[in-house]
């Protein structure tokens, strides 16, 4: 059996598959980091740098370049729809910045867009992609679901606060239900990218690195806001798919 084959028999553990993949890296990279020492950082640009050549060796293996959007370019009529979360994402620099220097700021945002083009190539590209001839919502739902689990690992590390990585899952979880549905209003993966390398990047240059300390209650009260809007958000987007299970499921 190929591997396309196999994703196109076995929508769900196929997704499984490439999700495993992500953990993994997680995992080598985390204890290569704890034996060696090579910083947060470098895991990080590390593990993404990884999985961002594991995905282009997967999407050419399944010959999914166009059916997961990178064929698709931005177009001026994609704009509107990426407003919302591109402003959402400005957010973080409400408060200021805590990094100026020029090298640092083009690292992080070197940095921001490996992070971005490798998790969007996992979970809008190949997991939603593997998802959707289960139902476009059900495909939806679970990739922001995993998306957004994966975000509770922060606290493995024991550089993110507890709370904050709780309450930036069920962020992670709306932001992820948005991206699908861009993805799949647009048909392309590049505005996704974008979008998710503007939210790490402003985080970054905002608290400046890649520590999460303790946050006050209004920060975690934003968050979980942030999170539900998104939702509202990419279920408004997809309200035609949703209105159309909708009526598949009551007429006989």
């Amino acid at each position: 059996m190929t591997l396309t084959s196999f994703t196109t028999e076995h929508p769900y553990r196929s997704s499984a598959w490439f999700l495993l993949i992500v953990v993994f890296v997680l995992i080598a990279l985390a204890v290569i980091n704890l034996l060696f020492l090579i910083g947060i950082l470098v895991q990080v640009a590390a593990v993404d740098l990884i999985l961002a050549i594991i995905g282009i060796f997967l999407l050419t293996r399944l010959d999914w370049w166009g059916k997961a959007g990178y064929t698709t370019g931005i177009r001026l009529a994609h704009v509107p729809l990426c407003i919302l979360p591109c402003a959402i994402a400005l957010l973080s620099l409400a408060e200021g910045i805590r990094v100026t220097a020029p090298v640092e700021i083009l690292t992080f945002a070197a940095l921001t867009l490996v992070v971005g083009f490798a998790e969007e190539t996992y979970f809008r590209g190949l997991i939603l992609t593997s998802l959707l001839p289960t139902g476009t919502i059900r495909a939806v739902i679970l990739s922001s679901l995993v998306f957004a689990v994966l975000h509770l690992l922060n606290i493995i590390g024991g550089t993110w606060d507890p709370f904050y990585t709780v309450v930036d899952t069920v962020a992670a979880f709306g932001l992820g239900i948005t991206l699908a549905a861009i993805r799949l209003r647009t048909g392309s993966i590049w505005p996704l990218v974008g979008i998710h390398a503007l939210f790490d990047f402003t985080s970054l240059i905002a608290m400046g690195g890649i520590d999460v300390p303790a946050q006050s209650s209004r920060v975690l009260f934003i968050s979980i806001l942030i999170g539900i809007v998104f939702v509202a958000y990419g279920l408004f987007l997809l309200r035609n798919e949703i209105s159309g299970a909708i009526q598949r499921s009551v007429i006989p």
